[in-house]
């Protein structure tokens, strides 16, 4: 699969619904759910830790655990039942989140005894799938190669802004975790600084330490590779179950990967969470974060997924 098709459709308010598909789609649409009123967002600056934290007033109002009926990631079918993708069917869906923490537009920024400032970027909520029950290890590598080109384009898109100095897709699974969608589902944020941690990782894989462990994994760490790419147990593991999946080619983001290099990463991705979900025989709840380059660390970022 290498043509996508992408359609997208004004939300109004500066937000956006994008339609990624295999094949050419006639979308139905509908006026789908109202924007969400007063939210106020910003940063404060922790002093010990030397980051900022957003802050939002309307997180604490987003939908919580929702039932197929009610959930805001299915297809619409009439105008009764809103939902934050109002078209009849799709396969793949990036819109801007309602709840977002992140904001290109200025907003009011309180005075504290710490230091604040705007909350600059923005927040998106990508659907994998129009099927509520579906999991992420059931989806077919069609669709998971549809997804990795739906996040290279919309993550593409959001560097191309001044304004933005880094972007971070990720994934937040299962109830355990914290997750209040069950719909399958991932998040891209996009900021306007890196955060600090980011930073650090960043200078320090100015000397390639990734790219020159890749060719030095224990085989017993190693889960799958193809000719592209390996997936393995780091030996630096901080959590249970911890894997990563590399390309073997340092690119500093999704967008820069060749199609057969996405195709092969597809691939991997889809044994992982074959492997998370036969665990326990039951979906692994886990956290993930597709590592793309910040803004000027684009010659010696090595893009990987953990």
């Amino acid at each position: 699969m290498n043509k996508i098709f992408i359609e997208t459709i004004d939300r109004g308010d500066g937000k956006k619904l994008y339609l990624y598909s295999q094949n050419k789609t006639n979308y139905k649409t509908f006026s789908g759910l109202p924007p969400v009123e007063g939210n106020q967002t910003h940063l404060r600056f922790h002093p010990l830790r030397s980051e900022w934290v957003a802050y939002s007033t309307s997180r604490q109002n987003r939908t919580f655990l929702p039932n197929a009926m009610e959930c805001p990631l299915c297809p619409m079918v009439s105008e009764e039942k809103a939902s934050d993708i109002p078209v009849d069917q799709y396969e793949v869906a990036i819109f801007t989140n309602r709840f977002s923490s992140l904001r290109m537009e200025e907003t009011h920024v309180p005075e504290l005894e710490i230091s604040t400032q705007s909350a600059t970027g923005t927040c998106d909520v990508i659907s994998y799938s129009s099927n509520h029950n579906d999991q992420f290890s059931e989806l077919s590598q069609e669709r998971i190669e549809l997804i990795l080109k739906a996040v290279a384009h919309r993550s593409k898109e959001l560097l191309n802004n001044p304004h933005v100095e880094y972007v971070l897709p990720f994934e937040n699974k299962g109830k355990e975790i914290g997750v209040t969608l069950e719909h399958p589902h991932g998040q891209i944020y996009s900021f306007g600084h890196i955060p600090e941690i980011i930073k650090k990782q960043s200078i320090s894989q100015q000397g390639k330490p990734l790219e020159n462990y890749l060719s030095n994994i224990p085989e017993e760490l190693i889960l799958k590779k193809n000719s592209t790419g390996i997936c393995f147990v780091p030996r630096w593991a901080r959590y249970p179950f911890e894997i990563w999946i590399v390309p073997y080619r340092r690119v500093p983001d999704l967008y820069t990967l060749s199609d057969d290099e996405k195709n092969d990463l597809a691939e991997l991705m889809h044994d992982v969470s074959k492997r998370l979900d036969g665990v326990f025989d039951a979906p692994m709840p886990y956290t993930l974060a597709w590592q793309l380059s910040p803004r000027g660390y684009e010659d010696s970022h090595h893009f990987h997924i953990c």
